[in-house]
């Protein structure tokens, strides 16, 4: 028909939808916060329901004034195995400060000791039998190395309080509980009972015995819980002389075991109880220390 076209219409072929492009740095840092945000309150999450759920799992979460009955009932427990045979001094327990919790923390460490004297060949065999009275729990191990002349202890009291012992000096025995760093609570009481036991005139009277005046008063070196409830004590004085030596075996003349018998040390003990004298020539110190009944 004239005026009227007869070619078909064309159109051009359909394409697909265009692809995304990258996310904006602006869009991928949102996420990124929202992520910290949702790990960090997750994080806080798990941590209040274990504080408010379940017993602390490091030292650093015990302080100190938890520390301090397992410590003590450590050294109880120490001086029942070590028996009545060996002569014994009791230092704390007493607390070392200025330790570091962390970089931005610090803190205070329980130390006791217990020092046992007795004769040379005697003192890997009594490290044994302390061991071996240490209940179960403590999973108490001993080792000797013959080859490098070594001797130790360790054990585990408990609540991370750790009791070591070696053989220090030939026929002494060292064995120290030690709580590690931790908080020292602001209300903390470490003061030591004030003296006036019988225990505390011994060293004066002994110094009297030797014809020496005592320099001080006495002092009080430490303290420890026997199993029956009981408390041992270790006093302390010293004098500015050196006792001749004809002196100090008149102290030991009747009812008296000596232990150690050196130049600078001399060690007995008697039913009632461990004296240790130590002796220079300026100066005599004598420790009296009670033992567990």
């Amino acid at each position: 028909m004239a005026g009227v076209s007869t070619d078909a219409a064309v159109y051009p072929p359909p394409t697909s939808p265009p692809e995304p492009g990258p996310a904006s740095p602006r869009s991928r840092r949102r996420w990124l916060l929202v992520g910290v945000a949702a790990w960090a309150v997750l994080l806080l999450l798990v941590a209040y329901v274990s504080i408010r759920g379940d017993a602390p799992t490091v030292r650093e979460q015990r302080d100190v004034a938890a520390a301090m009955p397992v410590l003590r009932r450590a050294m109880g427990q120490l001086l029942a195995g070590a028996g009545s045979d060996p002569v014994v001094e009791i230092s704390g327990p007493a607390m070392e400060r200025g330790c570091r919790i962390t970089p931005l923390r610090d803190g205070g460490e329980l130390i006791g000791t217990i020092t046992l004297r007795t004769a040379e060949a005697e003192a890997p065999a009594l490290l044994d039998r302390v061991a071996e009275h240490l209940p179960t729990e403590y999973r108490a191990r001993v080792r000797h190395n013959p080859t490098v002349g070594t001797h130790t202890l360790r054990a585990d009291a408990g609540e991370f309080v750790a009791i070591y012992g070696d053989v220090t000096d030939p026929g002494v025995v060292e064995l120290s509980t030690e709580s590690g760093c931790r908080p020292v609570p602001a209300n903390f009481d470490f003061v030591e009972n004030l003296m006036g036991l019988p225990i505390d005139a011994e060293p004066g009277r002994l110094l009297a015995a030797l014809g020496l005046a005592a320099s001080g008063p006495p002092q009080r070196l430490g303290n420890a819980p026997c199993p029956t409830g009981e408390i041992v004590y270790t006093a302390s004085a010293s004098a500015p002389d050196a006792p001749p030596p004809a002196a100090l075996r008149a102290l030991t003349a009747q009812g008296a075991t000596v232990v150690t018998d050196d130049p600078a040390l001399y060690a007995y003990r008697t039913p009632t109880r461990s004296v240790v004298i130590t002796l220079t020539p300026t100066q005599t110190k004598i420790q009296t220390t009670t033992p567990c009944p």
